[in-house]
């Protein structure tokens, strides 16, 4: 193993000074695209996103969650029907965020790759006097 590791750092070129220096801040932009999924698409029957709902934490009393509900166009309420649920919901369902999980779900669900599916999206808890997070102020 140790001669592994020796040759691995051996056979590196380039000391860090011969390197090319990396961008203070990628445009990581130029790379991503969405993709097909996340896009909507013709003829695909769209589901519906109700709330924005409340929900009071009996954990951290003062404190509650913001959330959404999306029912998909081929939901029966008399058959069962799978859940996914999204933290940090919001940043998931934007329109033209990055994620768009309720397009993406609506293709899936419309070409049977995903079962009938309600998603809920809920927010982290605040307390009612802080304003809602938005996902441009979300920090990880």
């Amino acid at each position: 193993m140790i001669a592994l590791l020796a040759t691995a750092a051996v056979g590196q070129t380039g000391t860090p000074a011969q390197r090319q220096p990396m961008a203070e801040t990628p445009n990581t932009d130029v790379y991503y695209r969405l993709a097909p999924d996340a896009l909507a698409q013709d003829g695909v029957p769209k589901g519906e996103i109700r709330g924005p709902f409340t929900l009071p934490s009996q954990a951290y009393p003062g404190t509650q969650h913001t959330y959404w509900i999306y029912v998909p166009a081929q939901y029966d309420p008399a058959t069962p029907a799978s859940l996914m649920v999204y933290n940090d919901g919001q940043a998931f369902m934007a329109p033209e965020g990055d994620i768009r999980a309720q397009v993406v779900m609506d293709n899936l669900i419309y070409r049977r790759e995903l079962p009938v599916m309600i998603a809920v999206f809920i927010n982290p808890g605040r307390r009612p006097d802080q304003p809602e997070p938005i996902p441009s102020n979300w920090a990880d």
